[in-house]
């Protein structure tokens, strides 16, 4: 089945530009229809699965309302297959609930999860990039993954080390799951620098201290001598 970019590649290059996201009303005849047909085969399954749909959509206007601010959401999302869109649908059939979703939740819905990925979940992941982060690991880290090495310095360090459990465990989390969006698309991410290896000096080494200053006055008593 065709995508949406497929019928319409300028559209292709400005969804991978934030500066120039594609507006719904701005596609072409042919890749209008193509999404408006994606858009009502949504509409018509969330109906099946919500009972409760009426009362998100009381009136006919508020109905095509929400398929105009539903399309464009998926738009700025990057979800523009059927199989995404599919994805999400079978995640809103397992979730407890008799209402519409929220268009940014079924859209969280339409991403592998990190597991599907083969990443470690996003609670594990947080505290691998917070024990990491600490000063103390500097050379030894042993990354799992780099997506959690990537989701570390975009929350960045300073932060998993200072900020509160909470805030900072939600911070991590926006950034692995926009890594994780990535890695979904195919972007293929540079790996950690290398660790330093073991034998490194490292300053504030008090025994390599003392014999660098024990050869030192040896040196300067040989050449009174």
């Amino acid at each position: 089945m065709k995508t949406i970019t497929d019928l319409i590649p300028s559209a292709s290059r400005q969804l991978a530009t934030p500066a120039a996201p594609v507006k719904a009303t701005e596609l072409a005849p042919e890749a209008k229809r193509a999404t408006e047909g994606l858009i009502n085969r949504l509409f018509s399954d969330l109906r099946s699965i919500r009972s409760a749909w009426k009362q998100a959509w009381t009136s006919e206007e508020l109905y095509r309302k929400a398929k105009a601010n539903w399309t464009q959401a998926l738009i700025d999302a990057g979800i523009t297959e059927w199989s995404m869109i599919e994805r999400g649908l079978a995640r809103c059939r397992q979730e407890a609930g008799d209402f519409i979703p929220a268009p940014g939740t079924f859209i969280t819905w339409c991403w592998p999860t990190p597991e599907e990925l083969g990443l470690p979940e996003t609670e594990r992941a947080y505290w691998e990039a917070c024990r990491f982060s600490h000063p103390t690991m500097a050379g030894h880290e042993r990354w799992s993954h780099t997506a959690v090495y990537h989701a570390a310095i975009r929350c960045s360090r300073h932060s998993l080390l200072t900020l509160p459990t909470e805030t900072s465990r939600l911070k991590f989390a926006k950034a692995y799951g926009e890594v994780c969006r990535e890695m979904a698309r195919g972007v293929v991410l540079p790996e950690p620098p290398k660790a330093l290896p073991a034998d490194v000096m490292r300053k504030g080494d008090v025994a390599t201290g003392r014999a660098a200053l024990a050869a030192l006055r040896a040196s300067v008593g040989g050449a009174r001598a």
